[in-house]
């Protein structure tokens, strides 16, 4: 079996391969998962896993999310520390993706390590510890988070459940787009913080916004996550404006404040919402919480 999955910022494919012998031994996990199972990082490199990993670190918040969801959360051994498992707990170890401690991840005695960055070489690291390591970057589609949910419902043996949690999505975000049906979408301005770093189409953010159909005022930005200016946001004139960064404490009537904003068309409708940023940054399993927030942000009288 070769399936390609189409994850990262940077549209990297990610090979599965169950591999069987010659002799036809393939192990089943008993959940429609088999193995030895292949699977390929960014880099080219390869790592063949024998059974279902019982000591998985995930340094990727997205990846915990969804194993714990998948009903794999006893698998994890430590996980990123922006995502505990259960969720809001401290029930794991956690460790830091972005500055990780070698000594501190191998103590752990990992038998699978999960990332989505790469600081330093840490990938490497791990290889040298013969230490089995998936180094995949993180979805930038709707789309793509069904892909990684499946490819994590096969490493932890988890596949049923996996294409359950696929099955429910799916027809979630088919219930959100059948209410909006043809409907004209708003020019929307998806704030990050508060100094206008907004989402572009081709962003994961962006992704949201398209499949609502509605039209971005970032839209032509050379990058994912572009930096406007308040005359261009002003210029522009957003129909709504939806607010995604919780830490900047920025609320729909500190934007009403803002010099000059007052004509704009999302001031003057009173039709500013905000939103848990994590719901529509984080690859995983809210992501059609995300999607049904901002739906009833865009269209309240379908819902």
């Amino acid at each position: 079996m070769k399936r390609i999955l189409g994850l990262g910022f940077l549209l990297i494919a990610l090979v599965i391969g169950g591999c069987s012998d010659s002799n036809g031994d393939d192990e089943s996990a008993g959940d429609g998962a088999s193995f030895p199972l292949t699977l390929q990082s960014v880099d080219g490199q390869s790592v063949t896993l024998d059974a279902a990993p019982q000591r998985i670190v995930s340094l990727d918040a997205s990846a915990t999310e969804i194993i714990c969801e998948i009903g794999a959360g006893d698998l994890l051994a430590a996980v990123e520390r922006f995502q505990n498992c259960p969720a809001g707990s401290s029930a794991k170890p956690a460790v830091d993706a972005y500055q990780p401690n070698l000594e501190a991840v191998a103590a752990y005695r990992p038998d699978f390590v999960y990332l989505s960055y790469n600081p330093a070489g840490f990938v490497e690291s791990l290889r040298r510890l013969n230490i089995p390591v998936l180094f995949v970057e993180v979805a930038d589609t709707i789309d793509g988070v069904y892909d990684t949910i499946e490819l994590f419902g096969n490493i932890t043996g988890r596949s049923d459940e996996a294409n359950d949690l696929i099955d429910d999505m799916k027809q979630r975000q088919d219930d959100i787009l059948d209410k909006i049906g043809d409907a004209d979408g708003p020019r929307i301005y998806h704030e990050l913080d508060n100094t206008y770093y907004s989402a572009a189409p081709q962003s994961f953010v962006g992704d949201f916004y398209t499949l609502l159909k509605a039209s971005n005022i970032a839209e032509g930005a050379t990058t994912d996550f572009p930096q406007l200016s308040a005359e261009v946001i002003i210029q522009r004139n957003p129909e709504v404006i939806v607010l995604a960064d919780e830490g900047a404490q920025v609320t729909p009537a500190s934007v009403k404040e803002r010099a000059g904003w007052n004509v704009i068309e999302a001031v003057k409708n009173d039709r500013i919402c905000s939103i848990e940023p994590d719901l529509v940054l984080r690859p995983g399993p809210r992501v059609i919480d995300g999607l049904q927030e901002l739906a009833e942000c865009l269209y309240p009288e379908k819902f």
